[in-house]
Parts: C-alpha cells; structure tokens; sequence
C-alpha cells in the first residue's frame, strides 16, 4: 500500500464509533409502537415487527454480492403508507444509540491533526446516525459522512470512501479507514487505494484472508497514537 503521509481519517460507525448496532426486532418490545399498530389495523404487531426486521436484513443480505442497497418500501409493499413508517421509524430509534464517552474524546484529538470522514454500511438511511451523533458533539468534527442507505453503494465497494475522500480534498494514499469488519472496511479501503486499521475485538477471529489489514488496534484509544507513528 501506498505509505504517504496521513491526511485524513475515514471512520466506521456501527463497531467503530458506536457499539454494534442493536437487532431493529428489539422494537417488538415497545408498547407505543405495538399499540399503534394495532390503531392501524395490524392484529399482532410483535410479530409483524419481527418479520418485517428480518425482511429487511434478508433483502439487505441478498444485496451483497452487488454491494448496493434494497428498497425498502418495496420490501415492505404490502404494508400501508402508515404501517411502513411506524415500522421503519421504530427501527430508525433501535439503532440510534449514542457512542461511548471516550469515543468524542479521541474524535476530537484526531480533529485537531487530520481531516475526518465518516463511512457506513446501514440497511436504513442514517439522518437519525447523524442526530445522535450530533448530540454527542461529534458530528461537528466530520468534515463528510455518508451512509451507503443514503448513497446506494456500499462497503466493500469503494465509491463511499472515494466520495468522502473527495469532499475532504484528501488524497487516497494520505488516508486511512478506521473498521471493525476485514471483508467489507477493510477490503473496501483496499480496492480504494488507502491503508486500513482493523479495529479488532476479543471476539473477532482471525481474519479469513479477504484483505489484509495494514494495521490492528483492539481500542480506539489507540488509534492517535499509532497514526502519530504511521507519520
């Protein structure tokens, strides 16, 4: 890989900035939402709400090989205009949770020395990623941030990272990206020209060879520290 100085930091949400996102299924458990689709005419809504979180995943699954995203009204077709959005708002504030309070703290460190971009795979558009993300004083340090539910592509498919790149005026062989996942982050940054950090949990297994990553950290607190190294 190309080993220019770093100009810019590209960063995964789900994994990354925030923990892992929850299951959108979890919304079953919410009486408002249940009781309101009932008012719609739906006669068991906890079971409506599993499936429609798993038509979603399956639809998203099924996409992958393509790298592009499902339409989601027409997975939820037979669903009414309302019932749609009841679902897909309830799944929208599932996964909206806010990063972990070391999380502002090393985006504002890396602010002060780098360019950052925010780059992430989402089965639904990410307004609500970027409000919470918002609220937690982070979105003020993210020169660009794309969602691939808003963009139409996704990781591994490089055409996020090279726009983000793109809007920060940052060449790919002075950028990094920041990932959890080795076959969509790190492959991704790979195919785009750019080194790639592999955020690797205790839980993760070693990696099966898609791409390899140019570097491993284990916390995101390490992150500053190893880019003062990488130069």
């Amino acid at each position: 890989m190309p080993a220019g100085r770093v100009e810019a930091v590209l960063l995964d949400m789900g994994g990354v900035l925030v923990p892992d996102l929850p299951p959108y299924e979890r919304a079953a458990r919410n009486p408002i939402l249940c009781r309101e689709l009932r008012e719609a005419g739906i006669e068991e809504p906890e079971l409506l709400v599993t499936e429609g979180s798993q038509r979603l995943i399956d639809a998203y699954r099924a996409l992958a090989s393509e790298a592009t995203q499902p339409d989601l009204d027409a997975v939820l077709s037979e669903l009414t205009p309302r019932v749609r959005g009841l679902l897909l708002d309830a799944y929208r504030s599932e996964t909206a949770g806010l990063p972990p309070p070391h999380v502002r703290d090393v985006v504002e460190q890396l602010a002060r020395s780098y360019r950052l971009g925010l780059v992430s795979n989402t089965i639904i558009p990410g307004d609500h990623h970027a409000r919470a993300l918002e609220d937690a004083g982070i979105l003020r340090y993210l020169g660009a941030a794309l969602w691939s539910a808003n963009f139409g592509r996704r990781k591994p498919d490089p055409a996020m990272l090279l726009q983000v790149l793109e809007e920060l005026e940052v060449a790919a062989e002075h950028a990094v990206l920041v990932g959890d996942k080795i076959r969509t982050d790190v492959l991704a940054a790979s195919r785009a020209g750019m080194r790639a950090i592999w955020l690797r949990s205790p839980a993760d297994a070693p990696h099966t060879g898609e791409a390899e990553p140019d570097f491993i950290i284990h916390d995101l607190r390490e992150l500053p520290d190893l880019l003062q190294e990488i130069g």
